[in-house]
């Protein structure tokens, strides 16, 4: 059976979640990759992926690309949505050829893309939250009349990362503490307000802050918060240079650094919210509040974490040792998040489900 993955491959959550796909799962066989609408496609994550078929084309004119990929596959997997959602509907195109729809969807997915969502045929969720969701989702789908062939397919729950790509190194004490912003999500997902409010108090370790984008961030007004913006070459080049990470974002489909960051050994602090709290971590933040804002149209329930609990976490961390912290974060990812193992899972339960 030929499975083929449509998406972008640029060095963003799902771009990098597309190109572990194509290089890990041995059976994915095309790989579609659309033009980002800002992004260039990040060829080392396409280098990565040379035993597939890879197509890369613009967004909604190379028709004639679509279609040959299309005809090249039994079954088509899709991480949340691929940036084709104008004139060429590849979901809707797949499902006219009787081919397989197989959909990893995250927080976007409904109701936004309630069209793709009612003609997916297998879904794989990627956090124990995800999958609850996703089926009580059906149920509330099935009661209102809807039909959708992915009842009672919700596969999975869990994710994990390539443990070729991020390397152990055993963390030793708690010296050095770094946020990662990243591109900072819509108005501010990654809640660096609250962070730099807790490292602005007093007895506060340095911390470190990666950020792609210098207009994301209102920059404090603390010599204890260093803020660099670079992008790195290879995901895992952002770890090396930490020994506690920290991750509190308002709302996350799948925040990939918790498992990455426990992957190469450093210590990882996040909030006491799903899916979250899944990573396995023993410093979890407690959430201050709950609050609702409009986004693009829709209200976004926002988990905000106490800024008082990680300035006094942080404080007792700082120095202390991690060694045994650390190693058992390593072995955590090994047991239940080693990707390439899971990925085998996954195919296992999509053969089972077809």
């Amino acid at each position: 059976m030929n499975i083929g993955l449509v998406g972008w491959g640029c060095a963003s959550g799902n771009g990098g979640m597309n190109s572990d796909i194509a290089s890990l799962a041995s059976w994915v066989t095309h790989w579609l990759v659309p033009e980002h609408p800002k992004l260039k496609n990040h060829q080392p994550y396409l280098d990565k992926c040379s035993s597939k078929e890879i197509i890369i084309c613009k967004l909604d004119n190379d028709i004639k690309k679509y279609e040959y990929f299309l005809n090249s596959i039994d079954a088509l997997l899709y991480v949340e949505h691929p940036c084709i959602k104008t004139s060429y509907k590849i979901v809707e195109e797949a499902k006219k050829l009787n081919k397989t729809v197989i959909g990893i969807p995250m927080w976007e997915w409904w109701p936004e893309r309630a069209i793709w969502a009612l003609q997916t045929d297998i879904l794989l969720s990627v956090t124990s939250f995800t999958s609850r969701y996703l089926n009580s989702l059906s149920d509330v789908l099935h009661a209102g009349g809807y039909s959708h062939s992915w009842r009672h397919k919700v596969i999975g729950g869990y994710w994990g990362v390539n443990l070729d790509d991020f390397p152990f190194t055993q963390k030793v004490a708690a010296k050095k503490f770094v946020y990662i912003n990243g591109n900072g999500g819509y108005k501010n997902r990654k809640a660096a307000d609250v962070i730099f409010k807790a490292f602005s108090l007093p007895n506060s370790p340095e911390l470190l802050v990666y950020s792609q984008k210098e207009s994301i961030l209102e920059i404090p007004k603390s010599e204890n918060i260093i803020i660099t913006h670079k992008n790195f070459p290879c995901r895992s080049d952002v770890y090396e240079s930490g020994d506690v990470f920290i991750f509190t974002s308002f709302w996350e489909g799948l925040c990939h650094g918790l498992y990455e960051a426990q992957a190469m050994g450093g210590v990882v602090i996040t909030t006491d919210h799903p899916p979250m709290n899944e990573c396995g971590t023993p410093f979890l933040i407690p959430i201050e509040k709950t609050e609702q804002e409009e986004l693009a149209g829709k209200k976004i329930v926002k988990a905000i974490p106490s800024y008082v609990a990680i300035n006094a976490l942080c404080a007792y961390l700082s120095n202390e040792n991690i060694a045994e912290i650390s190693l058992q974060g390593r072995r955590l990812i090994d047991d239940k998040y080693n990707l390439k193992e899971n990925f085998k899972k996954m195919y296992k339960c999509i053969v089972e489900n077809i």
